[in-house]
């Protein structure tokens, strides 16, 4: 690929050439993409059918490139021509500083192919100003399967967005959860609970490993432990600068990066706006602004406190929890082995992976999380990774069945082995609760 120089003029062939590199299976067979992550394909397969917009949106670098090109691989495979497939990185300078889609459309339509079934597959699409409208006239069309994917949630919630509004279907692709990681691993993953029981202690020792490391696809495939938090760190700087600071225009930085590696080192505990905002002498309307630019961005999530009144909801004390371990641990400073949140951590973010929208509850004793269910019951959920399990963490949960007498659907406490069904409180170990899902344990599927 040649270097960019404003100062040229770039021909259609240039713009070829630069889409052919990102092409390469109009001239040879594609390459092995890697590891399947089945849950997002198979998604990603059936949306497509649909003639509706697929988007694909979460964190830098938690796998929704090589997605595409799974997808890619999926339909050439089954037998669609490969040159009706146009993948564009958006994130390319040397096209979203000079050329429009419709620019790059209409050279591909030229001069690799013209004909009928045509899927646009554009990466990272926030980078070109504007997609919104552009989008939408190729959806009127009905003429082409589009797929698009992002960094940001902003990329469906900005006034532009109202635009495609009903008519794409969203996939948030996470970062690996612990049954991908074990299949990045090599480790087989148990098929019923006698193999888990036997396996726990290997299962326990990845499990931190897990906890240690997150789950960035490339950043499992490495053996460098060094290399490992030099790739986190890169990414975390990137979605700072290209996904918050270069969005929003950031005028004090530094006031963004000691608010967010602070609210890394303090995942799952309460905090207030006006406490940090005096913390980081700044004021109350800054720190709201950055810590939605950073949730916009997918690197934290704001919990909030429980209540049917949205007005306590907003106004209560909240948490905050990190969309990647290992991305807390390689960017916030760590006094000592921090095992509990780490877990807290992880089990916020199966909740998430389940579809379920979590809170927290702070009364005499705390709730770590609090789940609606569908039938309007809940779910109360207390995280201690232990086997010793204090009196508060039963107490809690007591506390909450007690208030919310009739509406209490379960109890868990999750721990580090302990595997048990007490008192109307199921006791189960993280590595279980992670491999057999949050969704299938709280809807009691599963013994």
């Amino acid at each position: 690929m040649m270097d960019y120089n404003p100062c040229f003029s770039m021909t259609d062939t240039t713009i070829t050439d630069i889409l052919t590199e990102y092409n390469p299976w109009w001239v040879k067979a594609q390459e092995n993409t890697g590891i399947v992550r089945e849950k997002y394909l198979s998604k990603i397969i059936k949306y497509a059918r649909t003639g509706e917009i697929t988007v694909l949106n979460g964190v830098r670098r938690s796998g929704k490139t090589t997605l595409l090109h799974q997808t890619i691989e999926y339909m050439t495979a089954h037998g669609k021509n490969p040159r009706s497939i146009l993948f564009v990185n958006c994130d390319d300078p040397h096209l979203h500083s000079r050329y429009s889609l419709e620019d790059i459309l209409e050279a591909y339509r030229r001069e690799i192919y013209g004909g009928e079934g045509i899927t646009l597959v554009f990466d990272e699409i926030q980078s070109i100003d504007g997609w919104q409208r552009q989008i939408k006239a190729w959806y009127d069309l009905k003429k082409y399967t589009i797929i698009i994917s992002g960094s940001t949630s902003s990329l469906l919630t900005s006034d532009l967005a109202s635009l495609i509004s009903g008519r794409y279907l969203k996939i948030t692709v996470y970062p690996l959860d612990f049954a991908e990681y074990l299949m990045f691993k090599g480790v087989n993953i148990p098929k019923d609970r006698l193999e888990m029981r036997a396996a726990r202690f290997e299962l326990i020792e990845n499990l931190r490993n897990y906890m240690n490391e997150g789950g960035f696809p490339a950043v499992v495939s490495m053996r460098d432990e060094e290399l490992k938090k030099e790739f986190i760190n890169g990414y975390y700087n990137t979605i700072i600068y290209r996904d918050i600071e270069r969005i929003h225009e950031i005028r004090n930085p530094k006031v963004l990066h000691d608010l967010i590696e602070y609210l890394l080192a303090n995942t799952a505990l309460p905090f207030s706006y006006g406490k940090i905002a005096k913390m980081l002498d700044s004021d109350v309307s800054t720190v709201k602004d950055y810590i939605e630019y950073a949730q916009e961005a997918y690197l934290i999530c704001e919990l909030r406190s429980f209540s049917y009144s949205l007005k306590v909801q907003n106004t209560g004390p909240k948490k905050i929890y990190a969309i990647d371990g290992g991305l807390r641990n390689a960017v916030s400073f760590r006094f000592s082995e921090d095992a509990g949140r780490l877990a807290e951590n992880l089990v916020y973010l199966s909740l998430l992976w389940s579809g379920f929208e979590p809170y927290f509850r702070k009364n005499k004793n705390e709730v770590d999380f609090v789940v609606k269910h569908g039938d309007y019951t809940l779910s109360a959920i207390n995280v201690c990774y232990s086997d010793d399990i204090p009196e508060r963490e039963k107490k809690g949960l007591t506390e909450f069945d007690a208030d919310f007498a009739g509406k209490v659907n379960r109890k868990v406490i999750i721990t580090k082995d302990l595997e048990k069904e007490e008192e109307g409180i199921l006791y189960i170990p993280l590595y279980r609760w992670l491999l057999d899902g949050a969704g299938t344990i709280l809807n009691g599927n599963n013994p």
